[in-house]
């Protein structure tokens, strides 16, 4: 963030939660889509089946979670909480595959946006958490005093273009 500040950045992409909302009257943001959160459990899971669980029903499972304090985590524990229970983080992964892959053979289970399986596992389900689950806001993010390159503008007006195309994939 500090270089789209500085100038060094011309445009990024941030992510943002109804709990940790962006503010920075310097800097222009434009939502590109909002994504629900997922439930992954293996297809040898209980739960494989399922197309909706509640997260009440998820109080003895043991969780897979991505490591250095990714914003993942406190989805989770945020989620858990409402629901009444302390999540069991069981194994940390460094990105979404790897959380997968864990998943896939049975260590746990894992809570994603759901972009993160636009590339999905074979073994792995995706099971919705309905109503309650948590969303999230992409954005992209511009300074507002800049005059923004062809490129910049061409990307931005190309990346609202795909994401209104795909508007449904993400919920």
């Amino acid at each position: 963030m500090s270089d789209l500040q500085s100038g060094v950045t011309g445009l990024c992409l941030l992510r943002e939660y109804p709990w940790n909302r962006f503010q920075d009257d310097s800097i222009r943001i434009t939502e590109v889509f909002q994504e629900s959160t997922v439930l992954l459990v293996s297809r040898a899971h209980p739960l494989g089946d399922r197309d909706e669980i509640r997260m009440e029903e998820l109080r003895k499972e043991s969780w897979i979670v991505r490591a250095e304090a990714h914003p993942v985590v406190e989805v989770l524990q945020r989620s858990a909480h409402e629901a009444g229970f302390e999540p069991t983080i069981g194994f940390l992964a460094n990105d979404y595959q790897e959380a997968q892959a864990m998943v896939s053979v049975g260590m746990g289970v894992a809570m994603v946006p759901k972009t993160a399986v636009a590339l999905q596992h074979p073994d792995v389900r995706v099971i919705s958490l309905g109503s309650a689950a948590p969303l999230r806001r992409v954005l992209l993010a511009q300074r507002q005093d800049k005059v923004y390159a062809p490129a910049e503008v061409a990307f931005h007006s190309t990346l609202l273009e795909i994401a209104r195309e795909r508007a449904g994939d993400y919920l």
